[in-house]
């Protein structure tokens, strides 16, 4: 038995050989995890320190694009002012109309039932009356509406209507004959005053309107309608703003665009060195047609420099068409958006008087 007790010892492990085999097994799985976290450590040191570099380069970027963005802009000096052409009564309705079918209308005027001023004009139409003119108003003088958009006046009827069963002529002579043109009106509900606006859909010829009248398209019966204050209203044709070159930066294009057709709209083939686009609730006009003029000092080019300003002439109303779908009215809020065409913008936000003049400070 102590032969075979001392062989078993003699091929038994001691404690110490064990303890030096695992700490030998330690140490390499250690060296191993040494390895492997310095090598990901050099990777992301290495992802960061690119992804720094690449920031850095593109952040330069973005500052000189703005610096250049911003030397190569313009800035607004002083007022805002607006042309326009003034509103125009065509009828205060204070005054009777003329029948223009004495057996079939009933003519008034309703000093009780009225909107504007001291009457309305009380129309009666009776069952045996059909189609056509009801009633009119020749003017005193006749009236040039041929840069205005739009007639706007108060509608009441005794009984509801369709649309365009009444329809607001205008015309060149008196006793309104031969209209001009026939707006029909939109639908009124009974016994109502309704604010009407109707677009002018073509005013070329309306250089001398002399009478404005009342006519009915379709029968329908027995009505009346009581009509006040028709004005042709008035609109703004012109914004002018006066810029000069924004922190003594680089020279600024102001060549001005082209304006063939007189649309109120630069040509397509212009150079387009200055985007204006005007924006109210009612529409977008992108790439208005603009005039330019030097103010004092300046070397005769068409480049805007440190120390010159320039007033923008910048066209709602063209005279062939109009650069805004909708006429520019009082009380409008509108904004124009100019981009010089190497830099940044300037926005100019402005709200229209109530009342249209010749000449406006929006200030």
């Amino acid at each position: 038995m102590n032969g075979i007790t001392k062989a078993y010892q003699r091929q038994r492990p001691t404690l110490r050989q064990f303890g030096r085999d695992e700490r030998g097994v330690t140490g390499l799985e250690t060296a191993i995890i040494l390895i492997a976290f310095v090598v990901v450590a050099s990777v992301f040191a290495f992802t960061v320190l690119s992804t720094g570099i690449f920031s850095a380069e593109r952040g330069k970027e973005t500052i000189h694009a703005g610096l250049q963005q911003s030397r190569s802009s313009v800035e607004l000096k002083g007022s805002v002012v607006a042309n326009g052409v003034a509103k125009k009564v065509l009828s205060s309705a204070n005054t009777t109309w003329t029948t223009a079918n004495a057996a079939s209308t009933t003519i008034a005027n309703d000093t009780t039932d009225k909107k504007v001023g001291t009457a309305s004009a009380d129309l009666t139409v009776a069952s045996t009356f059909t189609t056509g003119l009801v009633a009119y108003e020749n003017a005193s003088s006749t009236f040039d509406l041929s840069s205005l958009q739009s007639v706007k006046f108060w509608a009441k009827a005794a009984s509801s209507t369709t649309a365009n069963y009444y329809e607001l002529v205008l015309d060149d002579t008196a006793g309104c004959g031969s209209p001009l043109e026939g707006i029909g009106i939109p639908v009124l509900t009974a016994a109502t005053w309704k604010q009407v606006t109707l677009s002018i859909t073509d005013n070329s010829d309306m250089t001398a309107v002399k009478c404005v009248g009342l006519k009915i398209r379709t029968d329908e019966g027995t009505n009346v309608i009581n009509i006040d204050n028709v004005v042709a209203q008035g609109q703004a044709t012109t914004i002018l703003v006066t810029l000069a070159n924004a922190l003594e930066g680089e020279p600024v294009d102001m060549t001005e665009p082209g304006d063939a057709d007189a649309d109120g709209l630069s040509d397509s083939d212009s150079d387009h060195t200055m985007i204006a686009t005007y924006t109210d609730k009612d529409q977008v006009a992108r790439d208005i047609y603009w005039t330019s003029t030097f103010i004092g000092q300046n070397d005769s080019d068409d480049l805007l420099e440190s120390g010159e300003k320039v007033e923008l002439s910048l066209t709602l109303s063209g005279i062939s068409g109009s650069a805004c779908s909708s006429p520019v009215v009082g009380e409008t809020k509108w904004d124009i958006e100019l981009r010089a065409a190497g830099g940044g913008s300037v926005v100019i936000e402005r709200t229209m008087p109530d009342l249209i003049d010749l000449v406006m400070n929006l200030n």
